[in-house]
């Protein structure tokens, strides 16, 4: 998993195979966010991209909203095709930054104050919140500075788009704790995925 962004994609079929949904705030106010970024066509020339299953797919969703879970993995696909020449890596400080604007102030402060260990201890509920599927547990050591997370029993698992998102994702907590590090990721035997984080 250390190349995740380059590692070789899965056909559109069976990414949109995948069974599942996922939390619209996952995706949140992406058409806005790639508006700011990269003009107001961007949304239009990222959904020519989507294949019709998705293409009544919400311009903002929110935490009281629900995609397919492929919805993700097609849409974060599509940016980096379209805008960013296919370049997957190129996204993962574009994610990190509009994770950072998508969280009030009062969530930023509360961040840090909790730290990298607490903040990403907390990950079992957000996943039963987000995914309503398969787990995740959480070994944290402050003392090393390292959260080890162990997802298993969905079958998103298996997707390196998916993947790569969710070390995006803890490198994005670590910036809203104020903490420098980094994520790694590894396949579990019998299945599954870990990630290894460190600040």
């Amino acid at each position: 998993m250390a190349d995740l962004a380059g590692a070789p994609r899965w056909d559109l079929e069976a990414t949109l195979r995948l069974d599942g949904r996922v939390r619209g705030d996952l995706l949140g106010p992406w058409a806005d966010n790639l508006a700011r970024r990269f003009g107001d066509a961007a949304e239009a020339r990222v959904r020519r991209r989507l294949p019709a299953a998705l293409a009544t797919l919400p311009a903002r969703l929110t935490s009281a909203d629900w995609a397919p879970v492929a919805a993700q993995l097609v849409l974060t696909e599509a940016i980096a095709d379209e805008l960013l020449a296919g370049d997957l890596a190129g996204l993962g400080p574009l994610i990190i930054d509009d994770a950072r604007r998508g969280v009030g102030r009062a969530q930023r402060v509360l961040a840090y104050a909790m730290g990298p260990a607490r903040l990403i201890g907390m990950a079992p509920r957000w996943w039963d919140e987000t995914y309503q599927r398969g787990q995740v547990e959480v070994r944290t050591s402050r003392g090393d500075r390292l959260a080890r997370l162990q997802f298993r029993g969905h079958p998103v698992l298996a997707h390196p788009t998916w993947r790569w998102l969710q070390l995006v994702a803890q490198r994005a907590a670590l910036a809203l704790t104020g903490q420098a590090g980094d994520a790694v990721g590894f396949d579990l035997d019998g299945g599954g995925v870990a990630i290894e984080v460190r600040w």
